[in-house]
């Protein structure tokens, strides 16, 4: 089971038996698209047995730590886990980079991030297209795999379910994750 959920904390559980066979290894993911509030994220009872909520909040605040500092994508290991993370920018569904992505100086002087619609994902955003973020939306996807797993398979991995993801979140299913 899976869930999407808003900030409004309304919930939709969704099966997606035929999505983890299609992503060896994979046994959780976090998809949040900070514009609009909204996430999809595996019930953490299906790998309850292999990822602990503590270790979950210990990936998403090294997300967040990273991005403060400026990387947009990174991978790491942490003993069996390996986690993959990506930040992209689109415009009506369709990736878009900026002409200049900001400076970690003015990254690091916003405001931390942290909550799904907090001020540091829409100054990141007028940072990176300054004076044209009229349909720039942020989306962000963690991955956690277990095992061991080469960077490239997991980033792999990353970017096929990312447009998965994209199709299941009722987002247009255009090159979302190509920033991998």
């Amino acid at each position: 089971m899976w869930n999407v959920c808003a900030c409004t904390g309304e919930a939709t559980s969704l099966t997606l038996h035929k999505y983890v066979e299609e992503f060896p290894g994979l046994i959780h993911f976090i998809y949040v698209d900070r514009t609009t509030g909204r996430f999809l994220a595996p019930d953490m009872a299906d790998c309850v047995d292999m990822l602990s909520q503590d270790t979950v909040r210990t990936m998403v605040s090294r997300c967040f730590a990273l991005t403060r500092e400026g990387y947009s994508a990174a991978t790491w290991r942490r003993g069996a886990l390996h986690t993959c993370s990506v930040l992209w920018w689109e415009r009506r569904g369709t990736s878009v980079r900026p002409a200049k992505p900001p400076h970690p100086a003015a990254v690091r002087a916003l405001p931390p991030p942290g909550d799904l619609r907090g001020a540091f994902y829409r100054q990141l955003t007028e940072l990176a297209f300054p004076n044209d973020t009229q349909g720039v939306t942020i989306k962000e996807l963690i991955c956690v795999h277990l095992g061991l797993l080469p960077a490239t398979t997991a980033v792999q991995q990353a970017r096929r379910l990312a447009h998965t993801v994209h199709e299941l979140a009722g987002d247009n299913p255009a090159v979302a994750a190509d920033l991998l």
